[in-house]
């Protein structure tokens, strides 16, 4: 009984492995994430308003897409953050 439950353990453990961003990937994603409250539009949105995920990496640099979803205020917008050695060097709203 005890052998099935562990072959199902490790599977799990290296599927949620297989899932997760390298720490470079992450950073970028914070880094675009934070970036995104020096915007004047969003910078009184709560954390919930603003989704990222990454749409591209080539050596040390990284673009990640974002999105902002609100009501009261209402705000729609999407774009992305160029993130070079941990630095956002690019920024792109496709709304305006």
């Amino acid at each position: 009984m005890l052998k099935p439950i562990g072959a199902c353990l490790v599977f799990v453990v290296a599927a949620n492995a297989a899932q997760a961003f390298d720490r470079q990937t992450t950073n970028a994603l914070k880094t675009c994430h934070d970036y995104l409250w020096q915007v004047p539009e969003f910078a009184d949105l709560p954390n919930a308003a603003i989704s990222v995920f990454p749409a591209s990496e080539n050596g040390d640099t990284i673009v990640v897409n974002w999105n902002v979803n609100w009501d009261q205020p209402t705000i729609q917008a999407a774009g992305n953050c160029t993130v070079i050695g941990g630095n956002v060097e690019g920024f792109e709203d496709y709304t305006k």
